[in-house]
């Protein structure tokens, strides 16, 4: 499908794959009922507008601020008629079986990386260098070691993921679900490191498209992450699989850093023969949602003056 464009009196008419595609619904095409077994919170809906041809609910508390059926669950792209829930059963899930049977490889070889780390300091970015994240940390320290390009480069030479993780590397290769859905750049794969005293502001990733499945490598004590209303910890050789297009945020009240494998994965009720239709849908949808923005802080700037 065609990208949206810009007209310079505001937003262009959307030409979107699907009736509703997260925030925005096509006019005369009838809102779908809601997911069953969602989470179903009153959203602060005020009323509408149509701009081009789309239609955009906002709400009357926060002009611009655009909401859908619940208030813990809203990415940028949401895709309806695939299951949503905060977590997942990680049993019924072959790539988090995979991860888990490879603890011991993956462990090894991140103690290369945190050995490689003492040689050059800048080894482990912090979250946000890249992909302009920085600001979801409200205080401590968030780092990441990538280990699969994802569009914003790897380490090189010696302190290349290939060098320091050959095998972790290859097993993630391996698995179709994450390694198509970080090559259309909808998600990572990376060792991500969190200093004591951390905490991660709520945030909603920007697509239920994907699931985050979190290895735990080095876990200390009290440290919990929550998603929409249920709270969890990690454990070492263990999965965590959760959807991080509903609000989540992280404490570390621990005392040493905690690491996790971190690698997105396509929602399993998506199919192979989908992956490139909905990676498309996904990045429209996410193109507008940021047009849509942009439009709605130029209009509340007009009013203001």
């Amino acid at each position: 499908p065609a990208s949206p464009t810009l007209h310079p009196a505001g937003l262009a008419r959307a030409r979107l794959p699907s009736p509703r595609v997260g925030h925005v619904v096509r006019r005369g095409v009838r809102q779908r009922r809601l997911q069953p077994g969602a989470m179903e919170l009153t959203p602060d809906i005020g009323g509408s507008e149509v701009v081009g041809d789309v239609q955009v609910f906002t709400s009357p508390s926060s002009p611009g601020e655009l909401f859908f059926k619940s208030q813990m669950q809203n990415p940028a792209h949401l895709h309806w008629g695939i299951p949503s829930k905060p977590f997942f059963d990680t049993r019924r899930v072959d790539t988090c079986k995979r991860l888990q049977d490879s603890y011991d490889i993956i462990r090894r070889e991140l103690d290369r990386v945190i050995e490689a780390r003492y040689d050059y300091e800048a080894l482990m970015q912090k979250v946000g260098a890249r992909d302009g994240e920085a600001g979801l940390v409200s205080k401590g320290e968030w780092k990441d070691y990538v280990l699969l390009d994802d569009g914003g480069g790897l380490a090189e030479g010696k302190y290349s993921p290939a060098e320091l993780c050959p095998q972790t590397v290859e097993l993630l290769k391996s698995l179709d679900p994450v390694r198509d859905c970080v090559s259309r750049r909808l998600g990572v794969a990376m060792f991500s490191s969190l200093s004591p005293g951390t905490h991660l502001k709520p945030h909603c990733g920007p697509t239920n498209l994907r699931l985050t499945c979190h290895l735990g490598l080095m876990i200390p004590d009290n440290v919990e992450i929550r998603v929409g209303t249920e709270t969890r910890g990690w454990e070492e050789g263990k999965c965590l699989l959760f959807d991080d297009s509903f609000e989540h945020e992280v404490y570390h009240n621990g005392s040493s850093e905690r690491i996790v494998l971190l690698a997105n994965m396509w929602h399993p009720s998506v199919s192979p023969n989908e992956w490139e239709l909905r990676a498309n849908e996904a990045r429209i949808a996410r193109q507008t949602r940021a047009e849509l923005g942009e439009y709605f802080y130029r209009k509340s700037q007009r009013r203001r003056s």
